[in-house]
């Protein structure tokens, strides 16, 4: 279904179609009606379906050119996705000249972030903090503001950033909400009530990544990391490859031992200033690098074009960020592969990603070479004990001892010490009783028949 089939301009049609965009994603085509309604949406969808169009063209549709007002604000956690969404818009700019887009990052002097505001920007996209602290000086006018865009949401939410939005959106009346991620925590809703009301509509994509996309584990033993992704290197041989690491010091290895070994690698953490980042990032696109290694948080939400494939060297805490890394390949439906490292002794990650949906294929790498493997064989279920009549007293002494509340009052350990003591005695004394009684009854019952 091409993008006519959509009330969109002719203008907006042909700009696009120049673009080579032509025909909508399925997530496209869903939002982008609802949200030229002005339509609160929290958007979930697969990483590379197109989430950014689906708030970019709607923003650009309802701006009124000739009001020389900030209409649209866009929310973005990392300067490099501010940045990307940044150049989505300017790729506009040849069909509308006269739409002014602004960019506010983290990492730019105040000065001269603030130049040139005499005449403001239609849309301002920006990092948190940067924004909040350009909208506490009252340069601009937010009376005009139509939409407010957070794209990454659950990222603004786990890393903090939701003070700094309130600076500012809170400021904000009558306008549109759209929020975007690929994937949607249960307190992000509750988080955005204050904005939005409880009333929210959820776009919901039950896929968390492409389905073009192919995810096997291999088994790598006991071999070391930095060899392992060498030899993964050397038998794939991929076009552009982002390798994921969990921790930094992980990552900075991986690079160093790579480029110690002669190959083009490239590092992207967030330890590295945004001229570092962003000179990495343009020698990727010059094809300087094939093999870039990455934190999380340094690469989500990136779009870089043409990933072939995925190595993670481990898998993330947050299991979200799974999906996050995987959906860097097999983007527009384009298909691509994530290789993901484990042993033996790493098998609880993998198993709960299966029990979510995704289906692993199996390998083993052995000696440089990769062969078919074998899929992990599930732990059986430990039993567990039941608890005794003792067990259950002691639990209810522990409870007691806490309070309704359950927050530990003074001298706690010292008191259910006592209580416990006295727990066990009483249940001696029951046991040495009901013996007695025992005893007794067989007694009687011996007398009886002997009596008898």
């Amino acid at each position: 279904m091409p993008f006519t089939a959509i009330n969109l301009s002719k203008k907006m049609i042909a700009s696009l179609n120049r673009q080579h965009f032509y025909d909508p994603s399925e997530i496209q085509l869903r939002v982008i009606p609802k949200a030229l309604k002005g339509e609160n949406l929290l958007i979930q969808s697969a990483t590379g379906t197109g989430k950014t169009l689906c708030f970019v063209i709607p923003i650009i549709e309802q701006i009124d050119l000739k009001n020389q007002n900030v209409q649209a604000i866009v929310v973005a956690p990392t300067r490099e996705l501010a940045q990307q969404i940044f150049d989505t818009f300017v790729a506009f700019n040849k069909d509308y000249p006269e739409l002014k887009v602004r960019l506010f990052k983290s990492g730019t002097e105040r000065e001269n972030s603030t130049k040139g505001l005499s005449v403001a920007p239609h849309v301002i996209i920006g990092t948190p903090g940067r924004l909040a602290d350009i909208f506490d000086q009252n340069i601009l006018n937010l009376t005009f503001v139509k939409t407010v865009v957070l794209d990454e949401a659950d990222m603004l939410l786990k890393e903090g950033f939701f003070p700094d939005i309130d600076r500012f959106v809170l400021r904000i009346n009558h306008h549109q909400f759209l929020v975007c991620s690929a994937t949607l925590e249960a307190n992000l809703g509750h988080e955005l009530e204050k904005y939005i009301g409880a009333d929210q509509l959820v776009i919901n994509e039950e896929i968390m990544t492409s389905s073009s996309v192919e995810h096997l584990l291999v088994d790598i033993g006991h071999q070391d990391v930095n060899h392992a992704v060498l030899s993964m290197i050397k038998e794939i041989n991929p076009y552009l490859l982002l390798i994921f690491a969990s921790k930094k010091e992980t990552a900075n290895k991986v690079y160093e031992f790579l480029k110690s070994n002669g190959q083009p690698a490239g590092l992207l953490t967030g330890d590295l200033s945004a001229r570092e980042r962003k000179n990495v990032l343009k020698r990727v696109k010059n094809g300087e690098i094939y093999y870039l290694v990455c934190s999380d948080m340094a690469a989500r939400g990136l779009d870089i074009e043409d990933v072939t494939d995925i190595i993670n060297v481990d898998l993330p805490e947050n299991l979200d960020f799974y999906y996050h890394r995987a959906g860097r390949t097999g983007r527009f439906g384009k298909e691509g592969k994530c290789y993901t490292f484990y042993n033996n002794e790493r098998t609880s990650k993998p198993l709960q990603l299966q029990s979510q949906g995704v289906k692993f294929k199996y390998l083993v790498l052995r000696d440089g070479k990769l062969t078919l493997g074998h899929e992990i064989a599930k732990p059986h279920p430990v039993s567990k004990k039941k608890d005794t009549a003792l067990d259950q007293k002691i639990r209810k002494v522990v409870n007691l001892s806490k309070g309704k509340n359950k927050k530990v009052k003074p001298g706690y350990k010292k008191k259910v010490r006592e209580e416990v003591k006295k727990v066990k005695q009483q249940h001696r004394r029951e046991i040495i009783k009901q013996d007695i009684r025992r005893q007794r009854v067989e007694r009687y019952k011996r007398e009886n028949r002997q009596n008898g």
